[in-house]
């Protein structure tokens, strides 16, 4: 009878696993030199990302505190290259380049800024970014 029941019930925890797993897709991309990843805000994805990406980056709305996906982002390097110039899927932008300068351009809620990120090898550099005003404000 315990065989049974762990038939019909292990396979009933695996379906249910790999539900979990679609809802929220990580895909990892690559472009040119940099692998990036775009994700939603959770504590497992942030544990996760911070030891494979040195750059992490937030986008959020100041006044609601919601957060913001479809945010056009360009990174070019400190001779005006650019190295990476995405549309992030989520609110949560992760990449790894190499040690240097930045200056990464994002654009989102009809709104475009830049911000300076100096990016270490072994350290996570973080950015939140925020739009002040809401689409429409």
């Amino acid at each position: 009878m315990k065989r049974l029941h762990l038939v019909l019930i292990v396979p009933c925890v695996l379906l249910s696993l790999s539900v979990f797993a679609e809802q929220f897709p990580i895909k990892r991309q690559t472009q040119g030199e940099i692998d990036f990843v775009s994700c939603g805000v959770g504590v497992d994805d942030w544990k996760l990302r911070r030891f494979d990406y040195n750059l992490s980056l937030l986008f959020s709305m100041r006044r609601s505190g919601e957060y913001l996906s479809g945010v056009t982002v360009r990174i070019t390097d400190s001779d005006g290259n650019t190295v990476l110039e995405t549309l992030s899927d989520g609110p949560r932008l992760f990449a790894k380049l190499k040690p240097g300068s930045y200056l990464v351009t994002v654009e989102g809620n009809g709104q475009a800024m830049q911000k300076k990120a100096t990016v270490g090898d072994n350290e996570m550099t973080s950015l939140s970014i925020t739009w002040l005003t809401e689409k429409g404000d």
